[in-house]
């Protein structure tokens, strides 16, 4: 049954873009029981997340949900005062905690992270073509001639013209965009299986975001890595990746596949977020305004999102929502799940 948000103009505009469904049977990274908590004072609730090789995987939410600070608590980028527990495997390595000297051997090569500002991640001083040399260096061995032939041809996979000039170029020298494509080079220097896109079309205009976000698909498609990408852009996910996870306050709270997620969407946060959108066609409608924000640190008793939920009844504020199985993809943390659509 579609919902009144499904019915949303702007529904149809995303399902245009979203991807035919793949699976892959073998997992990329698991993620199980993910706790973070900063000076005791916690912030992501225990989060469980499969990737699949060869699989795009969407995760949305407001800022401070929890969404960067699940990847960066993967890969060992928290800061010292976070104290990290649970499960984060790539084969039978587990990645969460794990000392520096395990996870250099993962990082860079086989995750790679290309972060949401180019502007601080790429070192203003050193040319373009060191930079990406330097990856290519640490994570494939590669020197000299070898090293300089591969960076010009990854400039060229990532769509910057004249990639031998290119390479001689300071970052100040080349547009936002061009500096986002830079940093999908020296991310795919290592040749990754995991590929973690956080905010990549950030402060990027309409066109330059399009740009961007074909070339992951086109990408992704090609290698055959697994890609997550992480945004406030349901729009913008929803071109990319097969399947979507949304976050609330330190957990995931609805998991899908793209086009079920927008089209029966089942928690009360993932409907108000798509509610938000605006229409691409048709007559002004009035856009869904989510009150408050999220929770920080200790969450209430009962449901996390219980003081901002429409829906919400006297056990919302007193039980905590276990995941349920709407079906055997789509799973939402809810106890109103099965009772209907409730407005």
């Amino acid at each position: 049954m579609l919902t009144m948000f499904a019915r949303n103009s702007a529904v149809p505009a995303l399902l245009s873009a979203a991807p035919p469904i793949t699976t892959c049977a073998k997992p990329a990274m698991k993620i199980a029981g993910l706790t973070v908590a900063f000076d005791g004072v916690p912030v992501l609730h225990g989060v469980d997340l499969l990737v699949n090789k060869g699989e795009a995987v969407g995760i949305v939410g407001e800022s401070g949900c929890g969404k960067s600070v699940t990847w960066r608590a993967v890969l060992g980028l928290l800061p010292k005062s976070a104290s990290i527990n649970g499960e984060a495997r790539m084969e039978d390595t587990n990645l969460a905690g794990a000392p520096q000297a395990v996870l250099d051997k993962f990082r860079g090569g086989r995750i790679a992270m290309i972060f949401q500002d180019p502007a601080s991640a790429l070192n203003p001083v050193h040319r373009i073509g060191a930079q990406i040399i330097e990856a290519l260096r640490l994570h494939r061995g590669l020197l000299g001639a070898a090293a300089r032939a591969e960076a010009r041809r990854l400039l060229d996979q990532v769509g910057i013209p004249d990639a031998e000039r290119r390479l001689n170029a300071y970052p100040h020298e080349l547009s936002g965009g061009q500096n986002q494509r830079v940093m999908i080079a020296i991310a795919l220097a290592g040749q990754p299986e995991l590929l973690i896109a956080d905010e990549p079309t950030t402060a990027l205009d309409a066109t330059v975001q399009a740009q961007i976000l074909l070339l992951l698909k086109q990408i992704q498609r090609d290698t055959g890595m697994a890609l997550v990408m992480i945004s406030h852009d349901l729009a913008a996910v929803a071109a990319v990746c097969d399947r979507l996870c949304v976050m609330y306050a330190g957990r995931i709270v609805e998991e899908a596949p793209t086009r079920v997620l927008l089209t029966d969407p089942q928690h009360p946060y993932t409907r108000d977020l798509i509610g938000a959108i605006p229409p691409s066609d048709g007559p002004r409608t009035r856009l869904t305004s989510i009150p408050g924000g999220p929770p920080h640190g200790f969450l209430p008793s009962g449901c996390a999102y219980a003081p901002r939920c429409r829906s919400t009844d006297g056990r919302c504020s007193n039980m905590k929502p276990d995941l349920a199985r709407v079906s055997s993809q789509h799973v939402v943390r809810c106890i109103h799940v099965g009772e209907g659509v409730r407005q």
